[in-house]
């Protein structure tokens, strides 16, 4: 009777625990006309809202989808790669939760560089940030006039 108890218990607490499975995160290799694309999809665990002026990148029924304020599907979250039909590499950059972010290069068919911008939240970053060191101020320089100046001036005679 005892071992009858202790493998109804372990059926239970095992189908209690498979009740739902973990999302995992996968690749996706598309094969185009002109392109071939590697991209990666990694689990979302926030809740997006979407936002009216950015464009989210998605993947669903076999298709990589670019809509303005909303997805309908997978977000691309990850690297993703693009290769022209030689080999060459297209385009490389980041998605994190569907939008743009970090670097992204483009290249020519020839393999020479085309374009290189970085990416914030979907928004294409303009200009250079400021370096390390500007942030902190410590290297401006000062204007007061050097000591050995001062003391090389003759002295006025009263």
């Amino acid at each position: 009777m005892k071992r009858i108890l202790v493998i109804l218990f372990c059926l239970i607490s095992v189908s209690v625990n498979a009740q739902k499975l973990p999302e995992t995160s996968y690749r996706v290799r598309l094969s185009e006309a002109d392109k071939t694309i590697l991209a990666e999809i990694n689990p979302v665990n926030a809740v997006i809202k979407a936002k009216a002026a950015l464009y989210y990148y998605w993947y669903s029924a076999g298709v990589i989808h670019a809509t303005q304020g909303g997805f309908s599907g997978k977000l691309l979250n990850g690297v993703y790669t693009e290769y022209y039909l030689n080999k060459n590499l297209k385009e490389q950059g980041t998605f994190k939760r569907g939008l743009k972010s970090d670097i992204w290069k483009t290249w020519n068919d020839d393999g020479s560089l085309k374009q290189t911008a970085t990416w914030k939240d979907g928004v294409m970053v303009t200009g250079t940030p400021p370096s390390f060191w500007k942030k902190l101020n410590i290297l401006k320089k000062r204007n007061r006039q050097p000591v050995a100046d001062t003391l090389a001036k003759p002295m006025s005679k009263v």
